[in-house]
Order: structure tokens, then C-alpha cells, then sequence
């Protein structure tokens, strides 16, 4: 709790400067009147006394400097003081001061843009269910030298069914396509994916429901509308359940 007190008093230093020092010499003046009445009751001679007394005091200015150091007062200043001579420097050089800040802009800028990626992509968990427990299977190629490449679903089919170290196995291949049948046509982010994806990271629709094993059997062609789709081009509305989309052209029932 020593900064509790700490801080007021440093602000006193700065802001009620004349005050502050103001207690400070009185507070001084009495230590060394008592220091000369001390000496003065042993024998000394007034004017030795006070010679002996501000010795013993170590100096009055010293004492001054020590109690601004050790409030941090004269570190606060020269701050203070530094930034005002830069400032008047970037004052009389414009150019300078454009050219300065224009940089530190687009640093500042790409910095934050690079930690929001970062943050994203590595440092935030995955909004899923056990986000630490998920993992990524990749294929390699290496006769072409490619790497964390697409694998194929006959290769997921035989990874699945020689699992055993996944508690599930979902398979998820991303592409775009053309969303048409409406006013415009919209080009769009799409997935093939196995019944079990939703339930394995844990996501249930907020309407409708997900693929089922039997659409998946079947091979219904179903769709799951994402949130963002569903808000954007639908409006939120509950009454697209059911009804068909086209896609590339062809028809397909959607679910959300």
C-alpha cells in the first residue's frame, strides 16, 4: 500500500510545487533550531552551534535534492522538460515532424495489425469445444515438395476407419462457389464436411439443424447456412428452413 501514499504526494510535488517546498523548509528550519538548541545546551556558542548544526545536517540544498529523488520528482521533470524541447524542435522542422509521424504511424499501424493476426490465429484458443484437444491432419507431397496439402476423402475414409488414437474423426474440404437464384449472384466461402464436424467441435445452429447421418448416407445435398450468410443475405429469417438454394446453378435443400 505504499504507493497509496506515494502518489498524492509526488502530485503535490508537481502540481503545488511552491507549497510543497514551502513545508519542506519549515520542516528543515525546526530540525536544525533544534539541532542549534542541542548544541547551544552543551556549551557551544550560538554561532558555533548553528556552524555545527547544519555540518551535522549535511546542507540544506543536498537534503532538498535527496527528498525530490526520493519522490521521483526530479526524474518527472526532466521528462517533462525533454519532451518540451522535442516538441519545440519538431515545431521548427515540419517536414521532419510529418515525415516522423507518418512513420511512426505506419508502424504503429502494421504492428497492431500484425498482433490482431497473431492474436487470432495463434494466441486466442479456438472458439470450439476443447479447442486444445483439436487437431489437423494434413498429407504431404513429397515428390513435389508440397507440404500441409488437401487429402482426399477415400484417404479420410481409411485414416478413420485405422484411427486409433483420435477419440473422432471429421472430415472438412473448403472451396467457393457461386450463389445464385437471387437478385445478384454472389461468389461464397463453402465446406464439404462429414455429419459428425458440428457435434466433434461442439457447435449446435441457433435454428434448424445439422447434417444427420442419414443425409450423409443418402447423400442428400443439405446446407448449412453460416451466421454471417444467414444475416446478410436472408435478414435472419426463420422462414428460409426448408426452402431450396441454388448453387452453381443446381438446387439444393438448405438447413440453418
Amino acid at each position: 500500500m505504499r504507493w497509496f501514499y506515494k502518489l498524492p504526494l509526488r502530485f503535490q510535488s508537481l502540481f503545488c510545487k511552491s507549497r510543497v517546498e514551502r513545508q519542506l523548509n519549515d520542516e528543515l528550519r525546526f530540525h536544525l533550531e533544534r539541532l542549534i538548541e542541542e548544541k547551544v545546551a552543551k556549551g557551544m556558542m550560538p554561532k558555533e552551534a548553528r556552524y555545527a548544526a547544519l555540518n551535522d545536517l549535511g546542507g540544506v540544498e543536498q537534503i532538498k535534492e535527496e527528498c525530490q529523488d526520493t519522490r521521483r520528482v526530479n526524474f518527472i521533470e526532466n521528462v517533462i522538460q525533454d519532451l518540451r524541447y522535442g516538441l519545440r524542435m519538431l515545431g521548427k522542422n515540419p517536414g521532419f515532424t510529418a515525415v516522423a509521424v507518418l512513420t511512426l504511424a505506419l508502424g504503429i499501424g502494421a504492428n497492431a495489425a500484425i498482433f490482431s493476426v497473431l492474436n487470432a490465429v495463434v494466441l486466442r484458443p479456438l472458439p470450439y469445444k476443447d479447442p486444445e484437444r483439436l487437431a489437423v491432419l494434413w498429407t504431404d507431397n513429397l515428390r513435389q515438395n508440397l507440404h500441409e496439402e488437401r487429402t482426399s476423402y477415400p484417404n479420410f475414409e481409411d485414416w478413420k476407419s485405422q484411427n486409433d488414437v483420435f477419440e473422432d474423426m471429421a472430415f472438412c474440404s473448403s472451396f467457393t462457389v457461386n450463389l445464385t437464384g437471387g437478385d445478384e449472384p454472389e461468389r461464397i466461402v463453402a465446406a464439404r464436411v462429414t455429419s459428425n464436424l458440428f457435434s466433434m467441435i461442439g457447435v449446435s445452429p441457433i435454428v434448424g439443424h445439422t447434417f444427420t447421418p442419414e443425409d450423409e448416407a443418402r447423400g442428400n445435398r443439405v446446407i448449412v447456412l453460416s451466421y454471417g450468410l444467414w444475416q446478410r443475405r436472408f435478414g435472419s429469417s426463420r422462414e428460409v428452413l426448408g426452402k431450396d438454394l441454388e448453387i452453381d446453378g443446381a438446387r439444393a435443400r438448405r438447413l440453418v
